[in-house]
């Protein structure tokens, strides 16, 4: 607010009293003295009303009927023991927080260094020292666990870094670990699709398997036989009733074989190899 006061040319009326006019000196002194206490009260009612411009509405309600007919001097002596305590008070607590600072494994390394130039710079701007090699021996010790190894190295450096190499090393490293990480985690989705895909196959291999041999037992023709109970001699149904072979024109060929009849006497039973009778007839 100061500057701006001094740029418009009435921030003098804080540092330089009003004017005062001697009655009893020349008339032309008289008239320049004049001229100079009009121009510092009308400097003085521009300069109070700039300040009191720059306040909050609710501190303007307050002060601007407070210091209604007293000086911008006087105006900015009030605020300035008020509110100069508050400023000491936030110069304390920029450097608690670049103390406490501490960097997480979660979060952007270089993200987090921008924050804590942010503080520095503020406590730079509240007036106090701080030099570069203080600034990047600061960054350096808050670096986060996962970067023990790098800050070890960073510390063993003989040759001081500036600012600007420490901020485009922590970049190419930041990127580094980066990509190393998503070249694991690329690395461990292709192992498992393998693992899975193979589980699958053999899963299906095994049901075509089962689906292939139940078919073949469904396609099988199921047989009759006859059983001798006196010899347990087992006849297969084409053994006894063979199959008609087929001649020229469709007609029924003759087996060239010759027909010997077989007895085996009245205790044969028929018995189905997979059927669904219970019962057997009794030949």
């Amino acid at each position: 607010m100061y500057f701006f006061l001094a740029t418009l040319k009435i921030a003098f009326v804080l540092t330089i009293p009003k004017p005062i006019v001697d009655e009893a000196t020349d008339e032309a002194i008289k008239q320049t003295a004049m001229k100079q206490k009009q121009r510092w009260e009308d400097d003085d009612t521009y300069c109070k009303g700039y300040i009191l411009g720059g306040l909050s509405d609710t501190l303007y309600d307050v002060y601007e009927i407070k210091y209604a007919n007293s000086t911008a001097k006087e105006l900015w002596d009030d605020l300035e023991s008020k509110y100069k305590t508050k400023d000491a008070g936030n110069k304390k607590f920029l450097i608690s927080k670049l103390f406490d600072f501490r960097m997480e494994n979660s979060k952007f390394v270089i993200t987090q260094i921008h924050e804590l130039q942010m503080i520095m710079n503020l406590i730079i701007s509240e007036g106090h020292s701080l030099d570069e090699s203080f600034q990047v021996s600061t960054i350096i010790s808050k670096l986060p666990l996962a970067w023990k190894e790098c800050r070890k190295e960073l510390k063993q450096k003989k040759n001081a870094m500036t600012m600007q190499e420490l901020v485009k090393y922590i970049q190419v490293e930041e990127n580094s670990r980066n990509l190393d990480r998503l070249e694991l985690e690329e690395n461990k989705s292709s192992k498992a699709l393998v693992i899975d895909h193979g589980s699958s196959s053999g899963t299906k291999r095994k049901l075509d398997g089962q689906a292939s041999a139940s078919t073949n037992r469904q396609d099988k023709p199921k047989k009759a036989c006859w059983k001798n109970q006196k010899s347990e001699d087992t006849v297969d149904e084409d053994q006894v009733h063979p199959t008609p072979e087929m001649g020229e024109g469709g007609e029924l060929r003759r087996s060239k074989r010759a027909r010997i009849e077989k007895t085996y006497g009245p205790d044969f039973y028929q018995f189905l190899v997979e059927g669904s009778r219970n019962e057997g007839m009794h030949v």
